[in-house]
Formats: structure tokens, C-alpha cells, sequence
């Protein structure tokens, strides 16, 4: 990463505070080499002091695993950088270059996960086992798993039955120039909003220790009904069930009023 990314970032993230526009977290790739710059962590730090940008709206995707020679040194500019506040995210599991390693998990706190799916067949019954335990690890490794590459309804369809708040992918939203980024108003959400959609995402509906037998030759299917509801005003908003709850409210007479599954 160019330290010339970072400072745009912010500045453009300032602006918007200044046009009264909602503030977005913002992803920056990140290499183990930018670990050997010189004073790395104190330009960053810098960089977010000079435009006032707090720390939670930065995340940094480490793109590539790390090797022997620079894992102390990154192991700790990583867990330092996450003690100042900002995000730490592992890019990627799965597609052409599988970063994932049993090493990486073990030896690095990463606060994100994020699984390219661009390589996984829906249709295949094996392709379904090895996404959803891959969610399943990251949730109980207390690493939120983050989606992307979705490019078909089936796939969304899929990870949504698996509870999962965060994606990425042409078929949810395209790239866009950054003059047309700027002017966005309506399509983020709130802090607010962010705030209750953070605590989703370290819900493991994938929870084996819910889980009977018959779960994998069920297609995912979770015997027992499952469902998360938001309630404000005395009023109950279904944000999340699976097939099992949605048949187990059927037979009791019940419909969906709102809320997504």
C-alpha cells in the first residue's frame, strides 16, 4: 500500500463529514512489505490524526499469507495496529490464491475473514460442506466471516441460510467511480444501523453444539428452528430464519410479515 492511498482515503472520508454525508468504513489492501517501511504504524497514525478519521472506519486487508522471514515483525505491527483501533482482515480463503493457512490462524488475530466464493459450486452437495465449515471455523475462532465474489442468487441464497451479514460481489453492487461514490447518500447505512448489524455478525447460527446428526444429509438444513428477531417499540422484526423455522411456522398457521431469510 502506497501511504498516498491512506491519506485519500481520509480525505475524501472528511469531506463527506464536511458535506454532511454518512461516513463509510473503508478497506485498504495491505502487503507484509508496507510492514518494512520505515515508522509504518506511526505514518498511519499520522495520516488518521492530520484529517481526524477514527480508527474503526479503517480496515486493513493483509493481502498475502505471511512468510517465515517476516512473521515476528508482522505478527507484531498486526496485533499493534488492532490495539490502535483499526481493522485487521485476512484476504482471502479460496478463488486462485488461497491465503489461508492453519499457521496464519493460529500465530494472527485477524478481525475479518473474507472467503472468495467465486471458486464453489452450489449444485455440488461437497462444495456446500466445505463453505459452510469454513464459516463455521471462522465463527468459532471468533473471526467474522465476510463473503466475496457473489455473483448468482443461488450463492446468495446459500450464505444467507448460513447467517451471513457481510458480502461482496457483482450481484449486490458494481464498481463505481469515486466522483459517483461521493455523492452517495441513501445506500449506506446508518451508525445506527451498523452498530446492530456488527452484533449479527457474531452470531454463529452454525452453532455445533445445536447441530444433530442428520445435519449434512439434510442439505444444510438445520432440524431445530432458528431465527434471530430485532424488538423495539414492543415490536418484533424477523431479520433472519432458516428453512426449519420457516416450515415449523407454516404448520403452526404463521406467515412471514417481514424481515429476510
Amino acid at each position: 500500500m502506497d501511504l498516498h492511498v491512506l491519506d485519500h482515503v481520509c480525505q475524501l472520508l472528511n469531506q463527506r463529514r464536511a458535506d454532511n454525508l454518512p461516513t463509510i468504513p473503508v478497506s485498504i489492501n495491505l502487503s507484509p512489505n508496507d510492514f518494512n517501511i520505515d515508522s509504518f504504524i506511526d505514518q498511519v497514525l499520522g495520516i488518521t490524526q492530520k484529517y481526524q478519521i477514527p480508527h474503526n472506519m479503517i480496515q486493513f486487508d493483509l493481502m498475502t499469507q505471511p512468510v517465515a522471514v517476516d512473521q515476528q515483525r508482522l505478527k507484531d505491527a498486526a496485533a499493534n495496529l488492532r490495539k490502535q483501533g483499526f481493522r485487521i482482515c485476512l484476504n482471502r480463503y479460496g478463488g486462485e490464491n488461497n491465503d489461508l493457512s492453519t499457521e496464519t490462524l493460529l500465530e494472527y488475530n485477524f478481525d475479518y475473514l473474507k472467503v472468495d466464493v467465486r471458486s464453489f459450486n452450489t449444485n455440488r452437495q461437497r462444495a456446500k460442506i466445505i463453505l459452510a465449515s469454513v464459516i463455521n471455523m471462522s465463527r468459532l475462532l471468533k473471526i467474522v466471516p465476510v463473503v466475496k465474489g457473489v455473483e448468482d442468487q443461488a450463492m446468495l441464497n446459500f450464505i444467507r441460510s448460513l447467517g451471513i451479514m457481510l458480502t461482496q460481489g457483482r450481484l449486490l453492487a458494481k464498481e463505481m467511480p469515486e466522483e459517483e461514490l461521493s455523492q452517495e447518500r441513501d445506500n449506506f447505512e446508518s451508525v445506527e444501523e451498523r452498530a446492530l448489524f456488527s452484533g449479527f455478525n457474531h452470531i454463529n447460527v452454525l452453532d455445533p453444539y445445536l447441530e444433530t446428526r442428520d445435519r449434512l444429509d439434510n442439505n444444510f438444513e438445520n432440524p431445530r428452528p432458528n431465527s434471530i428477531f430485532i424488538v423495539q417499540s414492543q415490536q418484533a422484526k424477523l431479520v433472519y430464519c432458516n428453512s426449519a423455522f420457516r416450515f415449523w411456522t407454516g404448520c403452526a398457521g404463521m406467515t412471514k410479515r417481514s424481515g429476510n431469510t
